[in-house]
């Protein structure tokens, strides 16, 4: 759909006959911001029209119905100097069937040649109980009293088994408030810098493909990817299938299994700055469920480890795609229904502390522990709300990491193992963060800090690979002589399902992707970056 013909569609002239292509849309607006303003922007839950295009559905999730109905029906937002700020950005309890949402923050500005603005809002569906993220563009046109109606087009996701392209037009009206009041909002839009990775290819004259636009990836399966050198962030636009994501730092990314490093090991972390030792009491003390023999000997460490030497099958990733690991993840929604089966699942095989196995309910159990250690110790309900959450703030993360996923009813236990939502500036700050626990010599984070300085502690995870596991963390082991360095190199990196890296170079860059074509090939851009900030000069 071209410009012009977008905008008649939005003001009710021309009915919607086809889907946007994204790089028309800097064609509409100026730089120049639009008016201040706070309402609610009503949207009428059943759209005047919309499509739907299944690209993937390996679980057989789709239905036309999950599409004919909106998931919320009002959004209250902001403008304050061409930020949009919606009030609530991640909304968990819709009671849509499928979807939950997430509304980011957007722009206001004016139209060319007009008094009019445009109006354009990140948004996603994320699958309940689930990570899936599916991320679209809104958009409206703002004439200074209301708007008419507003399109919504999903053309990417994070997401392997289920692929969609949507669009859809909904009558929508906005009704304002007094603007007298009206305080800034967090501005992440104008706080994330990045230089385009194609920069770093320039500077450094390297030839060849070599991050996640290398021949190992499919380009319709990368959300996102980039090199954290410090202060510099190199980063990729986010494409779709429909062209550039317009407000790329806005694009929600799901954390899936990253959140085993981000909410377990950081979550054991903090326990442990304030309250002393969590990770080598047995996990029977803590949490009742856990109990008989298997359990006796098991502590909170061996539960980042995945040694808790309960298991059926040792092989890689067996486990974890069988039907007790799948019931756990998608079909039990109670924290009673998770914490049981997760305790009971698997028989004793091995001593703890030997052998890893990788089980997501592992770090659900952990997650339980910490909580049930802190009710017992100091009163606090919730690590993540009263622990991770403060120190998120701290280092300046966004308002994405404050929602993570917990189980229904009475206890709102967070899933720990996966369910975090990041957006991309949160990337920089975590691996600033990082870097410097690797030359901090207080006790604090000592359980993160074992990670890079212990390495010989990780257990065997992938051999074939070379890959270890340790406190949450995976490891890739270089042998000495790789990069011309008289030692072994290790590095640390988390990972999440379908295709997602956040790799902890030991030249203090870091280099990520997001992407949802199973593609786990990051070698090539450990050998660049080594070629720009050789490691052995650290080692």
């Amino acid at each position: 759909m071209h410009s012009e013909e977008l905008l008649e569609v939005l003001e009710g002239k021309k009915r919607l006959s086809s889907s946007i292509n994204f790089n028309e849309l800097p064609k509409l607006s100026t730089e120049e911001n639009g008016p201040d303003f706070s309402g609610k922007l009503t949207i009428n839950k059943r759209p005047k029209g919309f499509g739907v295009t299944v690209l993937r559905d390996e679980k057989g999730l789709h239905s036309d119905k999950n599409f004919t109905v909106f998931p919320i029906d009002a959004i209250s937002l902001s403008s304050v100097e061409g930020i949009i700020v919606p009030d609530v950005k991640i909304d968990l309890t819709t009671d849509h069937p499928y979807f939950n949402f997430h509304a980011g923050l957007g722009t206001n500005k004016k139209l060319k040649n007009s008094n009019k603005t445009l109006i354009t809002i990140p948004f996603s569906f994320l699958q309940k109980n689930a990570n899936c993220v599916h991320n679209g563009i809104m958009l409206a046109v703002y004439d200074g009293k209301t708007v008419l109606n507003t399109a919504l087009q999903i053309s990417s996701e994070t997401c392997a088994y289920y692929k969609f392209d949507y669009i859809a037009l909904h009558e929508t009206r906005l009704q304002k408030n007094d603007v007298k009041n009206l305080i800034p909002g967090n501005k992440i839009l104008a706080e994330t810098k990045t230089t385009p990775i194609n920069a770093l290819y320039s500077a450094y004259d390297i030839e060849t493909k070599v991050f996640a636009d290398s021949e190992n990836f499919i380009p319709e399966n990368v959300s996102l990817y980039g090199l954290i050198d410090k202060n510099i962030h190199y980063s990729s636009s986010c494409q779709t299938r429909k062209g550039p994501y317009p407000l790329c730092s806005q694009m929600l990314l799901p954390s899936y299994s990253l959140a085993k490093s981000l909410a377990g090991t950081l979550g054991i972390a903090l326990v442990e700055n304030n309250y002393g030792n969590v990770s080598r009491i047995p996990v029977s003390t803590v949490v009742k469920e856990c109990k008989g023999k298997k359990w006796q000997d098991v502590s909170v460490e061996d539960l980042s480890d995945m040694a808790t030497g309960n298991f059926i099958n040792p092989i890689f990733d067996l486990d974890e795609g069988g039907l007790k690991q799948i019931g756990f993840i998608f079909d039990k929604l109670t924290d009673a229904e998770k914490i049981n089966l997760a305790c009971s699942a698997y028989p004793r095989k091995s001593k703890p502390g030997t052998r890893f196995v990788y089980h997501t309910s592992d770090t659900y159990i952990l997650g339980k522990a910490l909580n049930e250690f802190l009710v017992a110790k100091t009163g606090i309900e919730d690590y993540y709300t009263e622990l991770l959450i403060p120190f998120f703030q701290n280092l300046g993360m966004s308002y994405a990491v404050e929602t993570p996923l917990k189980t229904e009813g009475e206890i709102e236990q967070p899933y720990t193992g996966w369910g975090m939502y990041l957006l991309q500036d949160d990337l920089a700050k975590l691996s600033k963060f990082i870097h410097k626990q690797k030359y901090d010599k207080s006790e604090k984070f000592v359980f993160l800090k074992q990670v890079f300085k212990k390495p010989n502690n990780a257990l065997v995870a992938i051999p074939d690979a070379n890959i270890f596991y340790n406190n949450g963390f995976w490891l890739r082991k270089y042998n000495k002589g790789t990069f011309g360095c008289k030692e072994d190199t290790w590095v640390p990196f988390m990972s999440g399902f379908g295709g997602i890296t956040l790799a902890f170079l030991p030249n203090d860059m870091t280099y990520y992707y997001f992407s949802d074509g199973y593609t786990f090939a990051w070698d090539s851009a450990v050998f660049a970056a080594n070629e720009i900030k050789p490691f052995c000069k650290i080692n």
